[in-house]
């Protein structure tokens, strides 16, 4: 535990240790410096178009967030109105791959591909699948997000592959409590203890997948089902590479019969649907890994248990809409256009890459 000895040789005070903060703040820099500073930081990850009346006029942005073990919360400001998108080739790049779910104080529209703009009101839940492509034209910004892992939230929602740009309005009962929760939990962040925090996790997490799911039918909404489900779901993420991850072993795993689990994961599209789409996923994060380089495509698939080259390919396009070969030559050409250290090692970007 840190201590801090006063300058009068008083007793040191003892500081408790509070969870990870990242101030990410342009209010002060030169215009010029000011765009450069969020093309890299922001603009690494999304194709921004700002939208400014002068060459010089500020940028007046500043976000503040805290990094609970299982979400990064945030708030922003953008004093400037700006087109934000989120590409295939970005996503090929970075292969980032969660949710970032917004809660916009201004008005403005988002879409996904293919899809015409919907209006998003203040104090509306915008979901974002950083998997997916998106764009949303924004009039300035006083914002709160959140970005969360797929592995920690996907599990807990009826339909994990459906959010992208979905628009739930900020009057249903289950969104006000959930925006609620996030601006008081935003308020007190500064002074949370890391154990307090991971508590928090899970009633967050499941207030948000309520919120989500707001619009299901009773039977798939957030409960002991869901929670078991996302249990089972947690425990193929972790043994995912396993070559004997049967359904018998995971149903004695959870002291259920094979039929149970079939049911269970039936939202899912079933056990070895989501098997695939897990290991699917680590295929993909190791063809944009640099240490992976060395390895040809053929035998990264193989070590996740894809021995059929012309399958593994074919269900790897259906899954990302890019063959094995364009994601790692994405990656390939992206990793020189990493976000650098000038604004230190812990900053929002770096969070949202890692998380």
């Amino acid at each position: 535990m840190p201590k801090i000895v006063g300058d009068d040789g008083a007793k040191p005070e003892t500081v408790a240790p509070t969870i990870p903060q990242s101030v990410f703040d342009l209010t002060t820099l030169p215009a010029k410096d000011a765009v450069a500073a969020w093309q890299e930081g922001l603009g690494s990850m999304y194709n921004i178009r700002l939208h400014r009346d002068e060459a010089d006029e500020p940028l007046r942005i500043r976000t503040k967030a805290y990094h609970f073990d299982g979400f990064i919360l945030g708030d922003l400001q953008v004093g400037v109105k700006q087109d934000v998108a989120r590409s295939r080739s970005r996503y090929a790049r970075d292969g980032l791959d969660g949710y970032t779910l917004h809660f916009h104080s201004k008005e403005c529209v988002a879409s996904a591909e293919n899809r015409s703009h919907e209006l998003v009101q203040s104090g509306d839940l915008l979901i974002l699948d950083q998997a997916q492509t998106s764009s949303s034209k924004l009039n300035g910004q006083d914002d709160l997000y959140m970005v969360v892992p797929r592995p920690m939230l996907a599990p807990l929602l009826k339909a994990p592959d459906e959010q992208n740009a979905r628009i739930i309005s900020g009057k249903n009962p289950l969104v006000m409590l959930f925006r609620s929760h996030l601006h008081a939990l935003h308020r007190a962040g500064a002074e949370l203890h890391p154990e307090a925090a991971t508590a928090l996790n899970r009633p967050t997490l499941e207030l948000a997948a309520a919120a989500i799911n707001a619009t299901v039918r009773e039977e798939n909404s957030v409960g002991p089902q869901m929670i078991l489900t996302a249990e089972i779901c947690r425990y193929i993420d972790d043994h995912a590479i396993d070559t004997d991850l049967t359904v018998d072993k995971i149903a004695a795993a959870f002291s259920m019969s094979e039929r149970r689990l079939y049911y269970l994961m039936s939202i899912h599209g079933g056990v070895a649907a989501y098997i695939q789409k897990v290991r699917l996923r680590r295929v993909r994060t190791a063809l944009i890994d640099p240490a992976c380089r060395h390895r040809t495509i053929a035998e990264i698939a193989e070590g996740y248990g894809f021995t059929d080259p012309t399958n593994f390919s074919r269900a790897f396009r259906r899954t990302f809409d890019m063959s094995p070969r364009a994601v790692r030559a994405f990656a390939s050409a992206g990793w020189q256009g990493e976000v650098s250290t000038r604004h230190g090692s812990r900053t929002i970007w770096d969070w949202m890459r890692r998380i």
